[in-house]
Order: C-alpha cells, then structure tokens, then sequence
C-alpha cells in the first residue's frame, strides 16, 4: 500500500516510515513524487493545519495521503508554542534556538509549572474521498536543559510523564512506544489493518465537512 506524506521535513518522514515497520505500507515523502509547493497553513488548530496538507497533496494525486500537524503546547505559556511550534520564534528558525527561547521564556518567568504535552493530528484522505483524523498526545514537563541527541525538534526538552529522560536520549523504540506521532500513527494502522490493538489514548474520527474545529483528545 503506498501512502504520500504530505510533509518536506526529512526527519519527520524516516519517523513515519520507521512507526510503519512491519505493516504492508510503503511511505513517500513529496520529494518522491515532485511535489515542490509550500502550503500555507492557515487553520486554528492541530486538524485544521493538517487537514489542509492533505487536501493540497491529495489535488495531485489519487494514492492514500497523510499530513500531520503536530506541536508543543506548554501550560505555562497559555499553550504556546502550540500551532506555531514550527515557527516559534520566526521562519527559518533551527531547532536548537527554538529550544533556547522556550527555555529562556520559562526561565524568565521564574518558578512556574513546567507541564506541558506534545499533540499530533494525523489527517488522512483515501482515494474515495474519504476524510478521517487521527490523534495522539504525549504529556510530560519542560527540562531546565537541552539533553540528548536523538530525535528531532523539541525533544531534547521534552521529558515524559514517568520519565527522567527526554525523548532525546530516548532509543528509537522506546521514544515511538509513547509519542503522540507514534499513538496518531498506530490509531491509522490499526484502522487499517485488524491485527493492530488499539490504544486507548489514540483516537480516530470521521470527517466529511471542509473545515474542523475539534482540539486534539487523548492522554499521556
């Protein structure tokens, strides 16, 4: 079964394919079927955003497309970065200086809690037309410091709950086993395929309207 990910992020594909191991699913990236456009995202949430990826691919092809949209909302700062996670602090912004702003932030704003949870909504369009999304949510806390290099993003700053690591010194399979990618991922499969056991904090949902205002559910 071959699956587009409406997605140019290199890192954000090999997880993909990595979180497919094992299933008759093949996923290429937009660099594989030439698709060069930027998409503007312009939704006011996770489903929206990701919504919006899909529909844009899917006008060029009539394969099984997905897009996710996912961030890091942190409770002190009201949910930000949340849908800006990918913008935090401008365009073109590399990964190792968003993670010291949103730390220079919290730092800033003295003894504050520091919970925050990661959210992932997975939206998929299948060649009848049919819409569905998926989601996932990895909740934990801020760390004071960077730590390990795995992974990608804010997960040297990101420690789940019941963790005294981040996901970045996380191995690969551990990181996979709680993330919310990896929860929205396995929600798709096991709507798929019927030896996939669902999680209870992975959720799927049905959507036939353009437009979807649903906040992402689950748990940690």
């Amino acid at each position: 079964m071959k699956i587009i990910l409406a997605s140019h992020n290199s890192s954000k594909l090999t997880e993909f394919r990595t979180l497919v191991k094992g299933y008759p699913v093949s996923i290429l990236g937009l660099q594989d079927i030439g698709f060069e456009q930027k998409t503007e995202e312009t939704g006011d949430t996770f489903d929206e955003n990701a919504l919006i990826k899909a529909k844009a691919v899917r006008s060029v092809t009539n394969d099984i497309v997905m897009a996710d949209d996912s961030g890091l909302c942190v409770d002190a700062l009201d949910g930000a970065p949340g849908i800006m996670s990918a913008r935090f602090g401008g365009l073109g912004i590399g990964d190792d200086d968003k993670n010291t702003r949103l730390l220079d932030l919290l730092e800033k704003m003295g003894d504050v809690d520091r919970t925050a949870a990661f959210h992932c909504s997975l939206a998929v369009i299948f060649p009848d037309g049919r819409q569905e999304l998926f989601s996932g949510v990895c909740r934990g806390t801020i760390a004071k410091e960077p730590k390990g290099t795995n992974g990608f993003g804010y997960d040297p700053v990101f420690i789940p709950a019941g963790e005294r690591r981040t996901l970045a010194e996380m191995k690969e399979g551990e990181k996979h086993a709680i993330s919310h990618r990896g929860k929205a991922v396995r929600a798709f499969l096991c709507a798929l395929f019927t030896d996939c056991v669902p999680e209870a904090s992975s959720q799927t949902f049905e959507c036939s309207e353009p437009s979807h205002s649903r906040k992402e559910v689950g748990g940690g």
